[in-house]
């Protein structure tokens, strides 16, 4: 089974030589990180000035025949957590050709030592701790799903889809897998059938909500791709790059940030629906139908007052106005759409609270779930919407 490896090695070496983000770009280099040694191996630790306790952790693996310094010079999740007040880990993998154990538990149990040394040195929470890679540390990423799921909140592998295929993982977990279509070392066409392995294994919904032309600092046209919810609530993420090839980037840590810092080892943590005012309609299938069509064409702000929205006259709170024509229907498809929340982040919640949906509006009507009947709670900033299906 060393042959896929060697391949991956003689692959390997045509691009480690390609630069990275730069320190040009506002980064800083692994000269500003920590040094440190677990278990006699070697790693790199960023810890923002002022972090508090149970802050989370992120470790970073880097690929085959590459080093914690071409991880870090591409990637920059400093920049990342200095604002969002996390440490990161630029480990060194162990192996001959810098490689990682995707096999059995050498590397996965080191992991655990790294949390462990993390927790006496910055007391992280380590219900928060997430796990990312590139290539063949992507490759690691997904192993370690089979081996320490339960020590791992959610997994952020790019561009490493593994070459000796897809584990069963011990948990439903959150995956978020960027990759470029032009990548010809792990090519692009393996991707949906790897990914499929994991939702298969999750139950995932068979059909995935699609963000089109979805921004990204380094590749255009970029769509992103989004299964659930699945078992235990998780989803499952693939960021489709046109264009770009082999390499990791500091264009897609915002994108994984803001994805796996929504769950803890325990499952989702986002913020529960606000109450709803007193005098808040709820609309109902057949005031929807009647009003979806104007609303849909004008974004305007009165179309709330008749299907779903707390009008700005009674709601308790203050509506930041910028929400004011900010709408929500029923698509003849069967999906709650939203209007005039371009730009915004969308949260759908069911009618138990827990998170069934949540996106960012690309254009002036944006679909953001469709599901069982029920009673939903759409939220846009500080406006929220009941809604039924």
């Amino acid at each position: 089974m060393k042959f896929p490896i060697l391949l991956l090695a003689a692959a390997t070496l045509s691009f480690a030589q390609w630069g990275g983000w730069g320190n040009g770009g506002g980064g800083k280099s692994l000269n500003d990180y920590q040094k440190k040694s677990v278990s006699g191996r070697e790693i790199h630790v960023y810890a923002p000035s002022g972090l508090k306790e149970n802050s989370p952790l992120l470790i970073s693996c880097h690929g085959m025949d590459q080093d914690p310094n071409y991880q870090q010079s591409n990637t920059h999740w400093e920049t990342v957590a200095d604002t969002a007040g996390f440490v990161v880990v630029y480990p060194r993998g162990g192996t001959g050709m810098s490689t990682w154990d995707i096999q059995g538990d050498k590397d996965t149990k080191w992991m655990l030592e790294i949390i462990d040394q993390m927790y006496t040195d910055y007391k992280i929470d380590k219900k928060r701790v997430y796990l990312s890679g590139f290539s063949m540390g992507g490759m690691f990423t997904y192993h370690s799903m089979s081996k320490i799921a339960d020590k791992i909140a959610a997994f952020a592998p790019t561009s490493g889809t593994n070459v000796f295929g897809a584990s069963k993982a011990m948990r439903p977990v959150p995956i978020i897998h960027p990759h470029g279509t032009n990548d010809d070392v792990l090519q692009y066409n393996q991707v949906e059938g790897f990914i499929k392995n994991y939702r298969d294994q999750f139950h995932c919904p068979s059909q995935a909500q699609e963000e089109k032309n979805y921004p990204n600092a380094e590749n255009s046209g970029a769509t992103m791709y989004t299964w659930g919810p699945c078992d235990k609530g998780v989803y499952i993420k693939h960021l489709k790059l046109p264009g770009r090839g082999h390499s990791p980037s500091h264009a897609d840590v915002s994108d994984i940030w803001n994805f796996v810092k929504q769950w803890n080892v325990d499952g989702l943590i986002s913020d529960k629906p606000e109450p709803e005012s007193s005098s808040s309609e709820v609309a109902s299938s057949s005031d929807v139908a009647k009003s979806s069509s104007s609303a849909a064409a004008t974004g305007s702000s009165s179309g709330h007052h008749h299907w779903g929205g707390i009008s700005s006259s009674t709601t308790a709170l203050p509506v930041d106005p910028g929400l004011l024509a900010v709408s929500v229907y029923k698509s003849s498809d069967n999906y709650i759409v939203v209007a005039g929340a371009q730009g915004m982040t969308i949260t759908v919640f069911n009618s138990l609270g827990s998170v069934v949906s949540m996106t960012r509006a690309l254009g002036n009507q944006q679909k953001v779930y469709t599901g069982a009947k029920g009673m939903y709670i759409v939220k846009v900033g500080s406006r929220s919407f009941k809604f039924s299906l």
